[in-house]
Formats: C-alpha cells, structure tokens, sequence
C-alpha cells in the first residue's frame, strides 16, 4: 500500500521551479523577494489506493484572511516587526498567502543562551499586544482596497464590491481556535462567530508563539519578525500561553478553551473552496489547438 510520506516525497521530487516544498495541505514558494504559500487544489489532495486520505482543512483560508488582518492592525498602532506586503487571494479552488521575504533565521535554531537574549525582546512585544484591548472577542476587520469601477457593467461593479465589503466585514468577527485546542477531525473545519451578547476584558493574543514563529537576526539577534498571527484575535488574556509552552488537546487549558468557544461563541462551518468550473456551472473545455483541427 503507498504511504502519505511516499506521495510526500513524490511530489517534492516533481515540485514546479520556485517551489520550496510541498505538504499535505499547502505548497510553499519563493519568487523573488516574496514569499508565497497556497493551498492545494482537490486533484492535489492527497489518496492512498485512489482512497481519499485526509482533506486540508477547510478554515485555512480564514486563518490566512486573519493573518493578514491582524498584521495590518498591529501594523497601523505598534512598532511590533511583522512581515511586510501581507496579501491573500483565491483563484480557481486555491487560496493565496503572500508576504515579502524576511531576512532572518527562526529563533529555534539559535543556542539555549541566544534564546534568552531574544525572549528579553519578545516579552516587550508581548507586554503591547496586551495594551490592545476591546470589549468584544474576534479579530479586526478583514483591509479592503478600493476598487476601480468602470466599463459597461459599473453599476453591477459597484454592487458586487458592496456585497463584497459587508461579507468581509462579516469574516473579520471569526475566530479560529489555536491547534492545540482542536481535540475533533470535524472541529478543525469549524471558526467562530462571537456571539453579540458578549462583554468583557478582552486583549490581543497570537495563540501561537513559538520558537519557529520568531524570526531573528542570527548576528545582532534582534527581532526581525514575528509571524503567522492566523490564530490571533481579542481572547481573554489567558489563552496566551507562555513562550514555547504547549498543551495538548487533553489539557485542562484545552478544555478551558473549548468550553469558552462554546459558551461565547456560534460554530460556522467553513466549506472547501469552490473551483471555477463549479462557480460557473458548467464544465469547461479547453479549445483546441490550432494543430490539433
């Protein structure tokens, strides 16, 4: 029978020119000064005999939408270093996460001493993400760009950017739960919407900061960035869990978790993305080349 890491390597083996690696959820590139990761189309999904293994998550899309929200909020109040030009975008059943190429190694791989000099720093960075705070839970509202309108169609133009902003403005109230909280297969397609009723003391957490989401300078061993906010959102302050700590999903911390999503929160099922073929309603057919007629 073939086996996950065998189609793993495989297709690492044929990966496309500029692509890093591939994973049983995303693929990784490096073109230029970006970098780019993306999730895998459904003819990529990963099978064993033809046997559909293990689908990607369908919330990776809003975790990414979040990355980018949370970046460009922080961006606008603090002097936190962050990734620069965070982008995200979906084309043809795929979703897209860009970011400009930041020069640094994670701070994993420094010496047990290295890293104590860098968590002086990062505990600085902590403290402000602590001095945001609101009154509801959830996550800044999504940037939108002004779009252009023009051509015949203007006016439908204008309709579907409006649409388009209140659906956006709605995504940005969705939380995604921290990895080591999700205990389910069927909870990892799930976000969640706050409810309205809810009040209190909220401050901003990552909820996933960890060695390898610190990017530092290996020489003056300052903080270059700090990545992958995709879990972050206004949380009560104990969800943050110190540097480098882990729970797993049996945890009492876990369950804590759980229980508040439940209690505070509306499940919203997230649904794989639609390619263009199922957008349009029709299967397309390529024309054919010229030396083919």
């Amino acid at each position: 029978m073939e086996k996950i890491p065998d189609k793993i390597k495989a297709l690492n083996e044929v990966r496309e020119p500029g692509c890093l690696a591939v994973l049983q959820d995303r693929k990784y590139f490096f073109t230029g000064n970006m970098c780019i990761k993306r999730t895998l189309r459904r003819h990529e999904w990963f099978t064993i005999d033809n046997v559909l293994y293990n689908s990607p998550p369908t919330t990776i899309p809003q975790r990414w939408k979040n990355d980018v929200a949370i970046i460009t909020y922080l961006r606008e109040r603090t002097n936190i270093p962050l990734p620069e030009l965070p982008c995200v975008y979906e084309d043809d059943g795929a979703f897209y996460h860009c970011t400009k190429y930041v020069d640094g190694i994670q701070m994993s791989k420094l010496t047990p001493e290295d890293q104590t000099i860098v968590m002086q720093e990062l505990r600085q960075h902590v403290a402000v993400l602590k001095t945001l705070k609101s009154d509801t839970p959830g996550v800044p509202p999504f940037p939108t760009l002004p779009i252009p309108r023009f051509g015949p169609y203007e006016e439908d133009t204008a309709q579907r950017i409006e649409r388009h902003t209140l659906e956006t403005k709605l995504a940005g109230s969705l939380l995604v739960p921290p990895p080591n909280v999700v205990n389910t297969a069927s909870m990892r397609n799930f976000c969640f919407r706050p409810r309205k009723n809810v009040r209190g003391n909220f401050v901003l957490c990552h909820n996933d900061l960890r060695p390898h989401n610190v990017l530092v300078d290996p020489k003056t061993l300052k903080i270059k960035a700090i990545i992958d906010w995709e879990f972050a959102g206004f949380l009560p302050e104990w969800f943050e869990l110190k540097m480098g700590e882990t729970k797993d999903p049996n945890s009492e911390y876990a369950k804590r978790c759980r229980k508040w999503f439940s209690e505070n929160c509306h499940e919203v099922p997230m649904q794989d993305l639609p390619t263009m073929e199922e957008k349009l309603g029709v299967k397309y057919v390529a024309p054919l080349d010229k030396r083919e007629r």
